[in-house]
Parts: structure tokens; sequence; C-alpha cells
């Protein structure tokens, strides 16, 4: 089943709850909202490919979204999944050049579309939304350091262990604005999110359980103990 398009007044109150645009006024973000190209897409389906023309920011309206890399040897590392409200293709935006990353629908979503030069237009004529992207950049950018030193530095269980702190809302993580993302993830997604391989992760998961941290059930991996794990993610408490 396809998501549906949001009428121009939903689309509106989303926008004001997303970071680029909650200082704008109602009848700036009606004209806004007018001018998104809304894309309803089915689970699996590529939104964008990573290294093509930029057409402009995209945003998450219903369902998630999975942004991706792809190595030489082919393998897939996640970089972000993303619920609704959270922007993506934000750097070829702003810095001219191609979509950065690759990015799938999960399930049946619904994406928005602000042409770039719409966007850039809007950075000129309102200095909050320029204030904003630089905020949310600048976050990310933290965030993307935070994964780089989880890979450099920790084993795959305490990764695995963040990750599913990140995905309930615990801490800052590549999970944005999607806190039911993991409700149904497969190993195969915990691996490709974590740096990992599905046989590394099985073994870490029944790690977690074994501990009492979480409860693994026909595909779903429920937190326990928050306390515990935080523990073997090496988070204070």
């Amino acid at each position: 089943m396809i998501a549906h398009t949001m009428t121009t007044t939903s689309l509106g109150n989303l926008l004001a709850r997303m970071p680029y645009f909650s200082d704008l006024d109602g009848t700036t973000l009606e004209e806004i909202a007018r001018t998104v190209r809304q894309r309803a897409v089915v689970g699996g389906e590529t939104i964008l490919v990573e290294g093509r023309p930029c057409d402009g920011l995209y945003f998450v309206i219903t369902g998630h979204v999975r942004l991706t890399r792809v190595s030489a040897e082919g393998r897939e590392h996640v970089l972000g999944v993303l619920g609704p409200g959270a922007t993506f293709n934000d750097v070829a935006v702003f810095d001219g050049g191609p979509n950065s990353d690759a990015a799938e629908a999960v399930g049946s979503t619904t994406v928005g579309l602000i042409s770039k030069s719409r966007m850039l237009a809007l950075v000129d004529r309102h200095p909050q939304v320029a204030m904003a992207a630089l905020k949310l950049l600048s976050w990310r950018q933290r965030t993307l350091g935070g994964v780089v030193e989880d890979l450099a530095l920790r084993d795959v269980t305490t990764r695995v262990a963040r990750l599913l702190l990140g995905c309930a809302g615990q801490r800052t993580h590549i999970v944005e604005r999607a806190p039911d993302a993991c409700a149904r993830i497969t190993h195969q997604e915990i691996a490709s999110m974590v740096g990992s391989v599905r046989e590394v992760v099985q073994r870490a998961l029944k790690e977690l359980e074994r501990d009492g941290a979480i409860a693994l059930d026909r595909g779903r991996v429920r937190i326990r103990d928050q306390a515990k794990l935080e523990r073997r993610a090496q988070v204070s408490v």
C-alpha cells in the first residue's frame, strides 16, 4: 500500500515543526507548502541516486527513508534512518555538488521536495533559515564523528547497544525522528548500520540477551533493561 500525499495545510503544519522553517510565519509556510512536490513510494524504491545532479532539499512526510553508501567491494553501509520531518540531501543543496548519498524508502513512504533554487532563495530572504541550516548540519557532523569513533574504537556488541539506544531516542545517533524505525529490523540491517556482518551481529545480540539488556522475539528487539544496555554501550547513567 502506497502512502498518501498531504494537503497544503497539513504540509504547512509539518514544515512548522522542521528546524529550517520553525521560525517562519504562517503565510510563508503556506507559500512553501504550495511549492513542495510530493512523491509516494513503496518500500525499497530508490528516491535518490548518489552522484546524480541535485534537484533540491528532500524531507520525509510519512514513513521512513534510509540513506546509504556502497563501498567499492559492494558492501552497503547505512548512514541514516529518517522519519517524518527529517531532511536529506541538504549538503548537495548548499555546496552545489551532486547527491551525496543514495536514499530509499523503508516501507510505504511519502517524501517532499523543495527545489534547490527555492531553498537558496529562502536562505537569502530569511536569515533564520540559514542559521537553522548551520545548526542542523553541525549537529549531523557531530553525530557522524560519533559514528566514526564507534567504528574505530568500540567492539561490535558495544556498537549494537549504542544503536539500540539511538533507535529508542536515548542518545544522538544516525536514527533521526524515527523512534519506531527499529521496531522490526533484520540482523543484516543492524549489521549495515554498525559496520559489521550479520553473523557477528547475531552473536552480539545473543550476548546482550543473555546479559538481560534486551529480549529477542520473532524479528523484534525489545529493550528489557535500559540501565544494563547503557552499561554495555558505555554510556553514563
